[in-house]
């Protein structure tokens, strides 16, 4: 980044207006940020994040994590992104929230849907072809609803049907509950995640058909190892596991959210993508603290699992505990590609991570 991009990176950082939970409030225009020569018109695609959601009740503003919001998709040039409700969160908020699952997951979508979707801020992604080939200035974002926990299906499939009728085309079976159609891998912040299905349920399995027969990408992410084996053994499509990283500890019991190498072999085999984070950490002999360390991370990946099947899913917005050094928001992105074609990545390659290998998944599930 030379002098004259870094001035222009630092002023973007200097806007405060950002859309939050007033979907009136105006977009603010900014360039896309240039990591170097040709990055601007890779086509950036992220496969998990939370841009611009509604604020939970008994939550303020403050709780925000605005690590992903419109303006700095937009300042990046990123062309779509995922815009992903909380599907459990009824449960994660241990009953100060007085509804159904399904109907305050609604209720989450609508206000993208009604809000920044309405106005014009956002268009709604329902193909493949929806999503521009490359970046452009201030253009409008794409966005693609996703829901991040199956518990507002219930195990019934004509509630698939009925949130692909709103637009949805992505869903998380599993969050941070054992719910109607499989098993976590980690419990969240000590919470009782309830008994244990011991894998795949029958409904899940019906959840995973009704899916793929409509068009919607299914993606494996929390999804316990015994869960995951068994979504592989029935999916028709490609599977996405949108938000994790590889796990090098020797005792896999400490892998958490981290998938192990033969988990994500399975889920490659299907023809999909294991997308990677900026979530930071140093644990025994592992250290993931740089963007260095996440490039590299991506080479291994690219050696094991093969270059068409890793992608990026930031979980921006979900509130991560630890990012690399030096990410503060989406627009540090940047700093990745720069790392990877420091380390011998083609521009080609840097694409395909950033945003080409998705687009291929979604043109297979959504058309």
């Amino acid at each position: 980044m030379n002098r004259r991009e870094f001035l222009r990176y630092t002023g973007l950082c200097s806007i405060s207006l950002v859309l939050g939970n007033s979907i009136d409030s105006p977009e603010v225009s900014a360039e896309p940020i240039k990591a170097g020569a040709g990055f601007e018109n890779i086509r950036i695609i992220d496969a998990h994040a939370h841009p611009n959601r509604l604020i939970p009740p008994g939550k303020t503003r403050a709780w925000l994590d605005e690590s992903t919001t419109l303006q700095k998709i937009k300042a990046l040039g990123m062309v779509t992104s995922s815009f992903s409700a909380v599907g459990d969160q009824v449960f994660l908020n241990r009953g100060r929230i007085q509804e159904n699952e399904f109907n305050n997951t609604k209720s989450q979508l609508e206000w993208w849907l009604n809000g920044i979707i309405k106005t014009g801020q956002a268009r709604l992604v329902l193909k493949a072809s929806d999503i521009p080939e490359r970046s452009a200035p201030n253009q409008s974002t794409g966005a693609i609803l996703s829901i991040e926990g199956g518990d507002p299906l219930e195990g019934k499939p004509d509630r698939v049907n009925a949130l692909y009728e709103i637009g949805v085309r992505m869903i998380t079976l599993i969050h941070f509950r054992n719910n109607e159609l499989g098993d976590v891998m980690k419990p969240w912040r000590n919470v009782n995640p309830g008994p244990r299905n011991q894998g795949l349920t029958p409904a899940g399995r019906k959840i995973i058909e009704r899916m793929q027969e409509l068009g919607m990408v299914v993606d494996v992410a929390h999804a316990h190892m015994n869960t995951l084996k068994q979504i592989v053994e029935v999916s028709s499509k490609p599977l996405v596991d949108s938000h994790t990283s590889p796990c090098s500890f020797k005792d896999i019991s400490k892998c958490g959210r981290l998938r192990t190498w033969e988990e994500m072999e399975w889920v490659a085999k299907t023809g999909g993508i294991i997308c990677t984070w900026p979530f930071a950490y140093r644990r025994e002999s592992v250290s993931r603290m740089t963007f260095q360390d996440w490039a590299r991370e991506i080479l291994e990946m690219k050696r094991r699992l093969g270059m068409d099947h890793v992608a990026l899913g930031t979980d921006g917005g979900g509130h991560l505990s630890r990012l690399i050094e030096g990410y503060k928001d989406v627009r540090d992105l940047v700093h990745l590609m720069k790392a990877m074609e420091e380390i011998g990545f083609s521009r080609d390659e840097i694409a395909a991570y950033m945003g080409g290998n998705f687009h291929r998944v979604l043109k297979s599930c959504i058309g």
